[in-house]
């Protein structure tokens, strides 16, 4: 419309035999904005630190690991700034995803996300458990840290609510970040809980990450970097990267509690210093690109999770049959067809008491969410039949 509007009017000075075009300025652009993607391990609690960030429960959450399957985009607005925060999977391999997960063949959007996130991130949070038995990062993390090393990252330690003793967290924090954030050395003696360092201009290189390494180590280090995470074996970054343990290009480090909301303001506050000036990507109001649909089956599928065994879980998929409004309640139907009626039998429970859980722990999260009344039913089928116990 701009464009046309300025035609016309060059139009209209060149009939009146007037020299030169008008003088055009462009609108001002008073908005700022943050591409942001979160990924790490499987269960570090990527989802909730995104709600969290958000302020809403759009990512469905379990106890389990795999809850996330592919990746979601939640965003929150607000004072002037528009924070993307794209959720990603946990970095699995593909025998994985085929043999506990039962994904067919053909369908690896689980193990390519985590790398779509990062293709228009402009920041990247890397996830860590503070109560994770190894002091690591995921050798398929660090494959993605090397082939994207030239985006600017954060390291965010989250369950620091379960750490008794945080000091601990201090240690931790010098080996998962090679004793360098903002590419300054960090001391760990008399340092407090809280965020160790801020962008700065200089960065290490990532070449600093590979010196000292034989000629063969470097071959395949460069072969690696050089394919997409989704085509190279999980054994095959588990070999290169057995030894490396840390990452030394933070730009900031957090601790968190994504359970109790400990330290998400501070992180939420670093993300919009970073934000720059441009236009929004999503409505101001927008929490998700995602359908209510698709949120509302994602949710029963983490519920599932922690009600059924999880070999099970894996394999139901949930389907809204109907969805529709009743004056002010919306009313939601999901079916779950089951393979075998010994499953069927499983999730229903003993007088349908674990579907009615699953279906009270759906109602109150998609209520939470849409801050609406609802009603969500959930029938489990065998057959083509609704199944009962």
């Amino acid at each position: 419309l701009q464009m046309r509007i300025r035609i016309s009017a060059l139009l209209v000075h060149s009939k009146r035999g007037l020299r030169g075009a008008p003088h055009y300025s462009p609108p001002v652009i008073n908005t700022r904005a943050l591409d942001v993607a979160i990924i790490g391990a499987p269960n570090v609690g990527k989802s909730l630190l995104t709600n969290q960030l958000v302020r809403a429960a759009v990512s469905a959450v379990s106890s389990k690991m795999d809850t996330t399957t592919k990746n979601v985009c939640a965003a929150i607005t607000e004072d002037d700034i528009q924070l993307v925060v794209v959720d990603s999977p946990g970095t699995i391999g593909i025998t994985h995803a085929r043999k506990v997960m039962g994904l067919p063949k053909g369908d690896e959007k689980i193990i390519s996300d985590p790398e779509g996130a990062l293709n228009r991130a402009e920041h990247v949070l890397v996830v860590q458990d503070a109560t994770a038995p190894g002091d690591y990062i995921h050798h398929r993390v660090q494959h993605l840290l090397h082939r994207h090393s030239h985006l600017p990252t954060s390291l965010v330690i989250n369950k620091v609510d379960l750490v008794s003793d945080r000091t601990e967290l201090l240690e931790l924090t010098r080996i998962l970040t090679k004793g360098t954030v903002a590419g300054r050395e960090i001391k760990t003696a008399q340092t407090t809980i809280g965020r160790l360092g801020k962008a700065s201009d200089t960065m290490t290189l990532h070449q600093d990450e590979v010196k000292g390494r034989d000629e063969e180590w470097q071959r395949k280090y460069r072969a690696i970097i050089d394919t997409p995470s989704a085509r190279v074996g999980f054994a095959e970054t588990k070999r290169l990267f057995i030894e490396e343990r840390g990452w030394s290009q933070f730009d900031a480090v957090f601790y968190v509690s994504a359970l109790s909301g400990e330290g998400i303001e501070p992180l939420r506050e670093h993300l919009k210093t970073l934000s720059t000036t441009r236009r929004w990507r999503l409505d101001e109001n927008a929490v998700t690109t995602k359908t209510p649909q698709s949120i509302c089956e994602e949710s029963v599928r983490a519920a599932l999770l922690d009600t059924v065994p999880s070999d099970m879980a894996y394999r139901l998929t949930p389907r809204v049959s109907e969805w529709r409004e009743d004056g002010e309640i919306l009313q939601v139907v999901v079916d779950i067809n089951c393979g075998k009626e010994r499953i069927a039998r499983n999730l229903v429970g003993r007088g349908g008491s674990k579907i009615i859980e699953v279906g009270k722990r759906v109602n109150n999260h998609m209520t939470s969410l849409f801050q609406r009344q609802l009603f969500v039913r959930i029938l489990v089928k065998f057959n083509g039949k609704v199944y009962n116990s």
